[in-house]
């Protein structure tokens, strides 16, 4: 699953847990959910952070050379 993809679930997940008529149980299921998502969204966005400072530094060094 993207992270796009992940982003809309933990939306869906969100107006799923606001339902009034959903049980204790259910809810909690849910946030369990919500919180595996949310980890994962972190994970790919700590990467991304990485890779970005890594094409930054490249960046850096190609303007020194010239």
């Amino acid at each position: 699953m993207s992270l796009e993809e992940k982003i809309t679930k933990l939306d869906s997940l969100a107006s799923q847990i606001e339902d009034e008529n959903v049980s204790l149980e259910k809810s909690l299921e849910i946030f369990e959910q919500t919180v595996q998502i949310a980890d994962e969204c972190m994970i790919a966005l700590n990467d991304c952070k990485g890779k970005l400072v890594i094409l930054q530094d490249k960046v850096r060094k190609i303007i020194d050379e010239n």
